[in-house]
């Protein structure tokens, strides 16, 4: 038991120098305007999203940005999200009536194909329909791509958290991202395992986009976003991860612990490849990691009581940085870590065991899905 505290301890303390070293080399926003100004096209797929639709699109046809036009996929809404975009009266918003998705096809990536077919921009933002952005967002996002002279930017928006369970559980995207991931080596390889990319923005050259093969390539993508930049890296061009967290992009991904378990089922088995060895052990290291350390501080054992407080000392310097409550970051770990299992076993269960996946009020057989790009 000792040898294994040591290396609990030990991979904390690695965890410690990844938080550190991710936060002061993982580039930010700037607000500037790039030299050049292409035609952006933000694509945003929308399926019964009537409470946020209009003010996402608003705040798109609010750009800085001088070249742009906003193309929204009406996913076969049966609320009022029809209704209100074309209430709207802007040159350059396009609607699409989305059809239903051909055999094969998940809808959130049919979405988006049929978006990327309409647009006509050399650049193209795939942008999730509840997702905020300030006025300077796509100009600085653009002078990023510019600068880099990467094919594809990934944006990494502030999370608006309410209530209890969101400021429980949703960190753990963040934590996952700077505290597991070695996100400065990411940016600097092609390596597809490490590519990142996000619903909150995709920005990426149309022509790499298409060379790829496009949302075509990933008809059956559960994680789409990451799997774009997957697959923009499988052409041999470079993508980047990028915050954008500091007044540019802002989402409240889900409202309230019914809709976060619900939004992470469908996909948290595929994120491990449908793997039920990989699952197994996730699950053992998870729980030896972060309970465990806990049980036996209980009993005075020094050394998980040091790995306490590395633990913590690490969710303090994340979640500094992003602005996330810092008595969560002392006292929500393990609670966090219990919620995510939960959402595991049941994403197993559900999508694996009964291969089932419900989402937006579709069903489809979840043997036939996958992460992403290969």
């Amino acid at each position: 038991m000792r040898i294994l505290s040591f290396i609990i301890l030990a991979l904390w303390l690695m965890a410690l120098v990844r938080t550190i070293v991710n936060l002061l080399l993982v580039p930010r926003l700037k607000r500037e305007m790039p030299r050049e100004t292409p035609l952006v096209s933000v694509i945003i797929p929308a399926r019964d999203e009537a409470n946020i639709i209009g003010r996402t699109v608003r705040a798109m046809l609010a750009q800085t940005y001088p070249n742009l036009e906003v193309v929204v996929v009406n996913d076969r809404s049966v609320d009022a999200t029809g209704e209100i975009l074309h209430a709207i009266d802007d040159a350059r918003l396009v609607v699409v009536s989305g059809e239903e998705p051909p055999a094969g096809w998940l809808g959130k990536p049919w979405a988006l194909h049929q978006g990327a077919r309409r647009a006509r921009g050399e650049l193209l933002l795939f942008v999730d329909a509840d997702v905020q952005y300030s006025p300077d967002a796509v100009a600085a996002a653009v002078a990023r791509l510019e600068r880099s002279g990467l094919a594809m930017t990934a944006l990494f928006p502030r999370f608006e958290l309410h209530g209890f369970w969101e400021h429980i559980a949703m960190p753990n995207m963040a934590v996952f991202a700077f505290s597991l991931m070695p996100l400065w080596i990411g940016n600097r390889t092609r390596l597809r395992l490490m590519a990142a990319g996000g619903g909150p923005g995709n920005l990426v050259k149309r022509s790499e986009y298409e060379a790829a093969g496009g949302h075509e390539a990933l008809k059956d993508a559960v994680v789409d976003d990451v799997a774009l930049a997957r697959l923009i890296r499988r052409g041999g061009h470079g993508t980047e991860f990028v915050r954008a967290d500091d007044g540019f992009v802002s989402l409240r991904m889900y409202h309230g612990a019914r809709e976060i378990i619900d939004g992470f089922t469908k996909n948290m088995f595929s994120v491990f490849g449908r793997n039920y060895v990989a699952v197994t052990i996730i699950l053992i290291v998870t729980l030896a990691g972060n309970v465990l350390p806990l049980v036996l501080a209980l009993t005075g054992d020094r050394i998980a009581i040091a790995t306490l407080v590395v633990t913590s000392l690490t969710r303090l310097i994340l979640f500094a940085s992003l602005r996330y409550r810092l008595d969560n970051a002392i006292f929500g770990n393990v609670p966090m870590v219990l919620i995510w299992t939960f959402i595991l076993l049941r994403s197993t269960w559900r999508t694996g065991i009964r291969r089932q996946l419900h989402w937006r009020g579709r069903t489809y057989d979840a043997s036939g899905t996958r992460f992403g790009a290969d």
